[in-house]
């Protein structure tokens, strides 16, 4: 019988649980939801995303990302608009506001990164980094199961 203990997937839960709690914490200082703040990077690195290309790069479900969208035009986060081209899309744009709370979303983003990294040298860091690449890629199906 396989002791469940001594699996990745029992180890992963209390560190996956104890992040999304701090997460949460930290973006309620800034009057923002844990999964919000993910809509809200990816439209920083491209503005003006439609609904699908949101779910797509946050691999979220498209209701799930629709109603965090919903709740981030009801707190001015984010305005929606349809295409100019093909009027079925909407698109997804930052206000003034999102652009004002950037620096305090980076400063939030860098406290979780600094508690969670504390003790970790700079070799242990890269090791870590390159193996939750790895576990993605898996997770993903990018790499052939053995």
């Amino acid at each position: 019988m396989i002791e469940l203990e001594n699996t990745l997937t029992y180890l992963l839960t209390p560190i996956s649980n104890s992040y999304w709690s701090t997460l949460e914490k930290l973006m309620n200082e800034i009057n923002l939801h844990s999964g919000q703040v993910f809509v809200l990077l990816s439209l920083f690195k491209e503005d003006g995303q439609s609904q699908i290309e949101l779910s797509k790069n946050l691999n979220l479900a498209p209701p799930t990302v629709n109603k965090m969208v919903k709740n981030l035009v009801e707190d001015n986060f984010v305005i929606t608009k349809g295409d100019d081209e093909d009027g079925r899309i909407l698109r997804t744009f930052l206000t003034q506001k999102s652009f004002d709370s950037r620096m305090l979303i980076e400063e939030q983003w860098l406290k979780i990164e600094n508690q969670i990294l504390l003790d970790f040298t700079e070799t242990e860091k890269l090791i870590l980094f390159q193996l939750f690449d790895k576990l993605e890629r898996n997770l993903n199906g990018e790499i052939a199961v053995k």
